[in-house]
């Protein structure tokens, strides 16, 4: 591959990470840090995890989110429950308030992602989201390997 293309691709890329910092900066201003605000989001997807398979989704190490979790329960945000089945593990999941939280997060991500890709038709965007993919998954091969 062309180092020229990888080299522009490179900066880029580095703008594009820096903008999408900003973004997610002002949209977890709810007073919660941005390590909390991705933590939310990914117990809303899955409704209901364990703080092992959490850190697995994250990519962090089981302290670090667990310490995190510990954040957001303390807040009111989180709650930490023993299912009935299996009595050595921990779940975790949203409160109210951390519903409501995470619906306002993802309203500010959501119109901020809008606006952002309004300059693109629809046939663009499909496209877009398809390469994107793309990319995505094999960087997560490539760091698997």
């Amino acid at each position: 591959m062309n180092k020229e293309y990888i080299k522009k691709f490179r900066k880029i890329l580095r703008r594009f990470e820096r903008e999408i910092f900003f973004q997610n900066t002002e949209s977890c201003c709810n007073g919660v840090t941005l390590a909390q605000c991705h933590t939310l989001v990914e117990i809303e997807s899955k409704n209901k995890i364990s703080v092992t398979e959490l850190a697995g989704n994250l990519s962090l190490d089981k302290s670090t989110v667990s310490r995190t979790v510990d954040g957001l329960v303390n807040i009111g945000l989180v709650k930490r429950f023993t299912p009935p089945n299996n009595r050595r593990m921990a779940l975790v999941s949203l409160t109210e308030t951390g519903m409501k939280t995470c619906k306002d997060i993802n309203s500010v991500s959501d119109k901020y992602i809008a606006d952002s890709l309004s300059v693109l038709s629809d046939t663009e965007q499909e496209k877009l989201l398809r390469l994107f993919e793309k990319i995505t998954v094999n960087m997560v091969d490539l760091r698997n390997k």
